[in-house]
């Protein structure tokens, strides 16, 4: 109430109580210890800025496309790419009895491989490629009705392992398993006569046809598709508990400095 105006507050003096309330908070909030000053020229300017002054003089920036592409390769980087081979793989792989020679009733023949740790190498391209060499034992045991031969080989096996991204955010790693005249294979018999009919039959080829859908079989079961196959955000999502655990606050303490 105003007796000049007849007990009614006009609106101009309204605004001014309201520019004199303003300007006692603005000078109070700059007054404060330790209160960010109001810098007009640079209110638009981030507010935060990540890192420290030192880290941001060394950054490059770089394009999200550029970003993206080196995100693939450390991610994806060729000692991950072998340890995932060796434990998906795990340590032995096994098949037979299956039928072998004319009508598949001349004999029968069993694999056993030990896997040993797998080497490998990137091959340069436009993809995320990599050459892997399965190294493994391999104990074969033929049944030829009338008697058995055991024989042992060290083999090694290359498969090629190109990485795909797929929209939107999905990763897709295709395995291409050889030839059988790319698998390195030597072969030994502990019999005489094992040695004998290693040469006149013409063994080695043909079990390196064998190991070679060996292989292929393995890897085309769906415990391999799914570990070639799987989507960054729902990983991301899944693993962001832990990440804000590390990133965020963690109590008062943590606002303090």
């Amino acid at each position: 109430m105003d007796s000049e105006t007849g007990g009614h507050v006009t609106e101009a003096a309204q605004q001014d109580d309201v520019d004199e309330l303003l300007d006692i908070v603005v000078i109070s909030a700059d007054e404060l210890s330790g209160f960010a000053a109001i810098d007009d020229d640079a209110a638009t300017a981030p507010v935060s800025l990540g890192g420290t002054a030192e880290d941001r003089e060394r950054e490059r920036e770089v394009s999200y496309e550029e970003f993206g592409k080196e995100y693939i390769r450390r991610v994806l980087h060729k000692d991950r790419i072998l340890t995932m081979i060796d434990e998906l793989l795990g340590p032995q792989i096994q098949l037979g009895p299956i039928g072998a020679g004319p009508g598949r009733k001349a004999a029968t023949v069993s694999a056993l491989g030990t896997f040993r740790p797998c080497k490998g190498e990137e091959i340069p391209g436009e993809l995320l490629s990599y050459r892997v060499y399965l190294p493994i034992s391999v104990v074969f045991d033929i049944d030829m009705r009338v008697d058995k031969h055991r024989f042992t080989a060290d083999v090694v096996v290359p498969i090629v392992l190109t990485v795909h991204t797929v929209a939107p955010l999905r990763i897709r790693i295709d395995i291409t398993v050889p030839g059988d005249d790319e698998v390195a294979l030597t072969l030994q018999s502990d019999t005489r006569r094992g040695a004998v009919l290693q040469k006149l039959a013409r063994l080695e080829p043909e079990l390196r046809r064998f190991l070679v859908k060996v292989v292929r079989t393995e890897l085309s079961k769906p415990y391999v598709r799914r570990a070639t196959d799987f989507d960054m955000a729902e990983l991301i999502d899944e693993a962001w508990p832990g990440i804000a655990a590390v990133i965020l606050p963690r109590g008062p303490e943590d606002r303090l400095t």
